[in-house]
């Protein structure tokens, strides 16, 4: 499944890529198709993954067979696109209340309706984008510094609010003998797997010894650490490096607003996640089950990372 959308997302960012991003509406052409998508997870349609407790997937029946779709990772795309086309459109007037408030409403619309599945980590990860995107667009500084103090003040709320369970996975990553044999278990596995990597690791396919849950997906650095030891948990930091290094290069040389806010969405989407994900691994961050880009199992994820990067090429081939 993972080759095959591989072989489907190459491709298709190939042929995104030879497409003008500025004449093509890519904002009009998916908002609403992921929407309703996003809506049928509060159907019978809608699917939680054993192991988890959030209702963010599809389970769509086609030629007999059953596939899993998660329509958040596409949202959080489309999150990038049509935010991007509201600054550009919204110009210098970014600086006005009422524009700002616009925008405010345009963002909150996908984050809420991915914090209703009940997908924590992938809402933190829209909010951060959300607020990079505002950010880099343009928004006064006193309007940012605002929104941390809010941010800041809103922690003690939403800590009471939070859930026994959702609290453990922040409380484990202290008191980590309190929670060893249970919230803490997955951390604690992963982190003395990739201590037994050592500097070269352990082997192709020789690790996973531990029974590490969701070892291809949430843990996928693990693997990385165990199997090929530090030297291939560094390459594979300095590949997603590289990455965002050439979507930066790619933001600075863009010829429009738009296409500097495109890339600057992918680079926080991807460096954001990625940090979220090694430090869920080193037990440095809770577990918010959130994927490794271009690295973790998941066909959806692959699929719409590959489309970003495509419309990123757009913005880079049609930079004159």
């Amino acid at each position: 499944m993972q080759a095959g959308c591989l072989l489907l997302g190459i491709p298709i960012a190939l042929f995104i890529s030879s497409k003008d991003y500025r004449a093509v509406p890519y904002s009009v052409w998916l908002t609403i198709p992921v929407l309703v998508l996003m809506l049928l997870t509060f159907t019978p349609l809608g699917y939680e993954v054993p192991g988890t407790d959030d209702r963010n997937w599809l389970l769509i029946p086609l030629f007999g067979k059953q596939f899993l779709i998660q329509p958040s990772e596409l949202l959080k795309i489309t999150v990038i696109l049509t935010l991007s086309h509201h600054i550009e459109t919204v110009g210098e007037r970014i600086k006005e209340p009422l524009s700002l408030l616009g925008l405010l409403i345009h963002a909150a619309i996908p984050v809420l309706l991915i914090f209703l599945q009940g997908d924590d980590g992938n809402a933190v990860v829209c909010l951060i984008i959300v607020a990079a995107l505002l950010f880099i667009g343009g928004i006064p500084l006193s309007y940012a510094l605002g929104g941390i103090v809010l941010s800041l003040a809103a922690i003690p709320l939403l800590w009471q609010r939070m859930s026994v369970d959702k609290k453990s996975r922040f409380l484990c990553l202290f008191q980590v003998e309190n929670y060893r044999q249970t919230t803490g278990w997955q951390q604690d596995l992963s982190v003395t797997a990739i201590g037994s990597g050592r500097w070269c690791g352990v082997g192709y396919l020789q690790g996973g010894n531990d029974h590490l849950y969701a070892r291809q997906n949430d843990f996928i650095f693990t693997v990385s650490g165990e199997e090929f030891g530090f030297v291939g948990a560094i390459l594979l930091i300095g590949l997603l490096t590289m990455i965002l290094l050439l979507l930066y290069r790619t933001a600075l040389r863009a010829s429009t607003r738009r296409g500097f806010l495109i890339c600057g969405g992918l680079m926080v989407l991807i460096a954001t996640q990625a940090v979220i994900n090694i430090g869920m691994a080193l037990r440095l961050m809770p577990v918010l089950g959130i994927t490794l880009p271009f690295f973790s199992a998941g066909g959806s994820s692959l699929l719409t990372l590959f489309l970003g990067i495509g419309i990123a090429m757009s913005v880079y081939r049609y930079r004159h």
